[in-house]
């Protein structure tokens, strides 16, 4: 059974000497008492996540996420998924077969090719509004694109939150992290830490990620 969030703050834990063995084990990640160390374990998880994968050059799984915009007369802002981390275009509505493009330039050279900002019909370009995130178009839908639906893939918040989150990998690669959360746990409560176990499990995990076997030696290879 995949590991799950929960598994991995009680596994920490335990490791750090809050948690005593099976003694008070946490059945959920809100605990009055001990909330602080679960919130640091938490957060301390999903380091290590983002930091494994980024060393292992590979993608986090279940990172790709998909939405959608419905155009409205007259309107050339629209919100985007509340866990869009990068958009990716173009968006594609699939009924017309017309796509949405980036703007190239940007969202401040999309302003400047209209400086009166009254271009009118199908979109044909977007950009991200530096000042809240939304897609901003280069026209203003009319009464004959109202309606219309674009659908857009985007890369996504893929940080643990919830107690039945499950760990995007292995047990083997969960069990190489523990010790590298742990000590990351004890250098944010200034204790002292082991930076040699944070790199050789982090170095561990990677390598189990890849799939690649330790080497046994560093001898040439013939």
């Amino acid at each position: 059974m995949a590991k799950t969030l929960l598994n991995g703050v009680n596994d920490v834990l335990r490791r750090v000497n809050i948690l005593a063995g099976d003694t008070g084990v946490l059945t959920s990640l809100t605990d009055s008492a001990r909330q602080p160390y679960i919130d640091t374990a938490t957060q301390l998880w999903n380091e290590a996540i983002a930091n494994v994968f980024s060393e292992s050059g590979m993608p986090v799984p279940n990172q790709l996420g998909e939405g959608t915009i419905t155009l409205a007369t007259n309107t050339r802002n629209y919100a985007l998924a509340s866990d869009v981390v990068r958009l990716h275009f173009p968006l594609i509505d699939k009924t017309n077969n017309q796509v949405i493009k980036e703007f190239a330039a940007g969202y401040l050279a999309m302003l400047e090719a209209d400086p009166e900002q009254d271009d009118a019909g199908l979109p044909m370009y977007g950009a991200i509004r530096p000042s809240d995130g939304q897609l901003f178009l280069d026209r203003a839908p009319t009464a004959t694109e109202n309606g219309r639906v674009y659908t857009y893939q985007y890369d996504k918040d893929a940080s643990l939150s919830a107690a039945t989150d499950a760990m995007p990998f292995t047990d083997e690669v969960y069990r190489a992290l523990v010790p590298v959360v742990a000590e990351l746990w004890r250098d944010s409560r200034n204790m002292s830490a082991n930076q040699e176990v944070v790199n050789v499990n982090y170095g561990r995990a990677a390598r189990l990620l890849r799939g690649i076997e330790a080497r046994t030696t560093w001898q040439p290879r013939i």
